[in-house]
């Protein structure tokens, strides 16, 4: 239920917490909305989390159950390179455009590694910064947006505004309230999007646990 709320609140923003940071790294000031609205849910989920809320206890799945999804990512990726007729693709439009499949996954696995050992999560970065004035976790998103923003100035794609932004609308309110309901489910998850995927690449698929009431997120977030 949880991720399905996330979903919910990214779709309403249209686009998810890295992609809102790359949307302001391209010069898309409807992203600030959205930025203050997954601050401010990030800050109603600590709330909760102060209050005790906890997803209970973990158990141990036999090692079999964790490799589920990697191998069905694993599937979609021969059927990708394979050109197969089960998969459809866009013909027009954004989701038309990609990068070459090859650069992709390269790039893919080296970001993923790197991921999942840094941790990094904009969720978390929040969280840790508003808690314990940590800057570990969100140095990695200012790091992604510099390089975004140079990238679109040095190759000319970086423009200022509100309007004629891609895949973006103008309305602040649902901009501020869809991230609002992202970053509230997100921190309850123990993680963004992005996280949650390195996390299911790991065998994890719920892991934290009383989190704050013990002095440390951290130590049990990992």
């Amino acid at each position: 239920m949880l991720g399905f709320i996330v979903m919910v609140g990214a779709l309403m923003f249209l686009g998810c917490p890295l992609r809102m940071v790359l949307r302001l790294a391209g010069g898309d000031l409807n992203a600030l909305f959205g930025i203050i609205g997954f601050t401010a849910g990030i800050g109603l989920g600590i709330v909760f989390l102060n209050k005790g809320f906890t997803l209970k206890r973990t158990y141990n799945l036999n090692k079999a159950e964790g490799f589920i999804f990697p191998l069905i990512n694993i599937a979609l990726l021969i059927l990708l390179i394979a050109g197969s007729a089960v998969l459809f693709y866009s013909q027009k439009g954004p989701g038309s455009q990609h990068a070459p499949i090859l650069l992709a996954l390269v790039v893919g696995l080296i970001v993923g590694g790197y991921a999942q050992r840094t941790r990094l999560c904009m969720v978390g970065g929040i969280r840790d910064l508003i808690l314990f004035k940590d800057w570990y976790l969100i140095s990695g998103f200012l790091a992604i947006f510099v390089a975004a923003f140079l990238g679109n100035v040095i190759f000319g794609y970086f423009k200022v505004g509100f309007s004629a932004q891609p895949i973006a609308h103008t309305d602040g309110l649902w901009n501020f309230l869809g991230m609002a309901l992202a970053g509230f489910g997100s921190v309850l998850l123990g993680g963004c999007p992005m996280r949650q995927l390195i996390l299911a690449g790991e065998g994890k698929y719920r892991f934290c646990y009383n989190s704050i009431r013990y002095g440390s997120w951290r130590s049990f977030c990992t």
